[in-house]
């Protein structure tokens, strides 16, 4: 006579056949009979998540593992917390099973991705070291030991881990894509890219990877206005054109006069370069006309994000767990009249939430001088000299809204900091420099620098750079002829130890196509005058709208060789040059970069004249 099944082993072979309503209906049945049954609860948990229901998954999981806390199913909760965002709880879950069962399968390697995906760098390494030592060897291991040394500036030894990821998975698109992370920190652009879009190529649905490729093509000189904007349009044609489903028709008030509702969506709401433009910004609202919401998505939010939660307050609002749908969908229950994306491609970027179209007007503004490529972004913000008149606009996929000024307003945020003397003065010798990031640093602009150092004897540069950079800006530079102890480096530090070293350098040095913006103004602050090569779009002329506003036009060059005599003079003039470092802060603070009410009245004055033409359109009168 043949022996019926236990209940709990018929659930659990509908489950691995793939039968899961049947699965799930006997795991109820089981749980009703016995609410403290583990192996139904752990197993129904399991299932829960495979069907995206997260959070009632993590019931059920959480109830199994207080009966019996077993690797296993520990594991099992923590991936779900992971799953939901809750690294603390992840961390916590995947941390009882190394402590009870060490030698669990991946126990110090689950553990390790939830601290990287925390932040902790230091503390996850050490996790997947052990996970390493201890074995086996997995593309899962060698992906997060790549992520995890990228992360703590050894691109070097990531790349090891990523190659031999490859080896294992050769058609792993993660892997490609940490590839491509890895080798554009060591400065190997060309491969880079080339590793990007094979990543794309294995995953097209991997809106990130391909926004990386976007963002690492800005600072290589092959790529013109033409090539991005291609680029861009490929991307909005995968990524944003799904999305158009979710468009749907505004209620919102038509009155042209009323108090708007201007949303402004960031990853970037912490500390980060956006904060000398957007904070003095907000602070400038017009309150009366404008009322402000913040849409966040700070994968790790820090003292900075406080200050903008705190201005914000209930208009805060934390769209990072929610998806681009979801996010759209608050975005029309707030009745936001504007909304602004401040990143473009830039990491965290979320320009599938405006693909959505949630507001009547979508505008891109300050992230780069670039295009998002999304037809649903009606304006981006421009001036006279990033996008001149006879420019060519056809490279954006939106209109151009330029400001009459200047596109930005600036403030350092910092009053401790004085102007220091000129330092050639006391050294001896003139110091050139740049705190651009160094992945700017490409083969043509080291070269143009070294130009400028040859025609300056015994003249000195400073370079940002990690540790890891250091030996190949200078074998750049000893193949142009320059000797190692003239280049000086620093890396990451504070912002106020950032501001001092303008204190010793005398003559900044921009690099291209991709040209500083913050670090140009933030050199401006400290006294420091920036040369800069104007080009033919719009991401190589923020030199020059600086260097214009700062009624400062002899800093801008339009040849390389331009380049050269300019900075040359200015490093053979120090008297010049002590008069332009003593005056060039309160030039900026009485220019149109520096002051914050008179350019609040040249973008509200846009916001409300988009908003009117909006307005127009939908009662089919001619725009004003």
């Amino acid at each position: 006579m043949k022996v019926s099944q236990d209940p709990i082993e018929s659930a659990q072979d509908l489950h691995r056949r793939g039968r899961r309503v049947e699965a799930e209906s006997l795991y109820r049945k089981i749980i009703s009979g016995n609410a403290r049954h583990p192996r139904a609860l752990s197993s129904l948990g399991v299932l829960l998540c495979e069907t995206g229901r997260i959070s009632e998954a993590i019931q059920y999981l959480e109830r199994a593992t207080a009966i019996e806390p077993i690797p296993r199913d520990l594991t099992n909760l923590g991936v779900a917390y992971r799953l939901q965002g809750r690294l603390d709880m992840a961390a916590e879950s995947f941390g009882r099973v190394v402590e009870v069962a060490p030698s669990f399968p991946d126990a110090h390697l689950n553990l390790g991705i939830v601290l990287l995906d925390a932040g902790v760098y230091a503390d996850a390494l050490s996790l997947l070291e052990e996970a390493f030592k201890r074995g086996p060897d997995s593309p899962r291991l060698r992906l997060a030991l790549a992520r995890s040394l990228l992360q703590l500036s050894r691109p070097q030894q990531s790349l090891i881990h990523a190659k031999r990821a490859i080896e294992m998975v050769p058609d792993s698109a993660p892997a490609h894509r940490q590839l491509a992370g890895a080798l554009d920190a060591c400065g190997n652009q060309v491969a880079a890219i080339s590793s990007y879009r094979r990543s794309i190529e294995l995953d097209p649905s991997d809106q990130g990877a391909h926004s990386d490729l976007i963002i690492a093509m800005l600072s290589n000189p092959t790529f013109d206005a033409k090539a991005h904007f291609a680029e861009a349009r490929a991307w909005a044609r995968q990524h944003a054109e799904p999305l158009r489903k979710y468009i749907r028709p505004f209620t919102n008030d038509m009155n042209p006069e009323r108090r708007l509702r201007v949303g402004y969506v960031s990853p970037d709401f912490r500390s980060h370069a956006i904060q000398q433009f957007l904070v003095p910004l907000l602070e400038h609202h017009d309150k009366s006309a404008f009322e402000i919401f913040l849409y966040s998505s700070v994968e790790r939010p820090d003292q900075e994000t406080s200050w903008y939660r705190d201005f914000a307050g209930d208009h805060f609002r934390d769209i990072r767990q929610m998806d681009d749908a979801q996010s759209a969908e608050l975005v029309r229950r707030d009745g936001i009249d504007i909304l602004v994306d401040l990143a473009l491609h830039s990491a965290g970027g979320r320009l599938r939430t405006f693909a959505c179209k949630p507001a009547p007007v979508q505008i891109s503004w300050l992230g780069y001088a670039g295009t998002t490529g999304l037809d649903t972004i009606d304006y981006r913000i421009t001036d006279p000299f990033v996008d001149p008149p006879d420019a060519d606009l056809s490279v954006y996929s939106e209109s151009c809204l330029r400001l009459p000024e200047t596109l930005w307003c600036y403030s350092s945020l910092n009053t401790e900091l004085q102007v220091g003397p000129l330092p050639a003065s006391s050294a001896g010798h003139v110091t050139f420099g740049s705190q651009n990031t160094y992945r700017k640093l490409h083969p043509g602009v080291l070269a143009l620098w070294a130009r400028v150092l040859r025609e300056v004897k015994g003249s000195r540069i400073f370079l940002y750079a990690d540790e890891h950079a250091y030996e190949r800006l200078r074998q750049a530079f000893a193949s142009e002829g320059v000797q190692p102890e003239r280049i000086q480096f620093g890396g990451r530090v504070s912002r106020t130890d950032y501001l001092r070293r303008y204190q010793n350098i005398d003559v900044g040095l921009d690099t291209f196509p991709f040209n500083g913006a913050t670090t140009t103004l933030d050199a401006a602050w400290m006294g420091v005058p920036v040369v800069t090569l104007r080009g033919a779009w719009s991401l190589q002329r923020a030199g020059s709208c600086i260097a214009q506003n700062l009624g400062l036009p002899e800093l801008i060059a339009d040849s390389e060789k331009a380049f050269v005599e300019k900075a040359v003079a200015l490093a053979r003039d120090l008297d010049r040059l002590s008069t332009i470092r003593a005056e060039l802060r309160s030039r900026l603070e009485t220019s149109p970069l520096g002051n914050m009410p008179r350019f609040m009245t040249y973008l509200e004055a846009a916001y409300r004249d988009v908003w009117r033409r909006y307005c127009a359109t939908q009662y089919g009168l001619p725009q004003p």
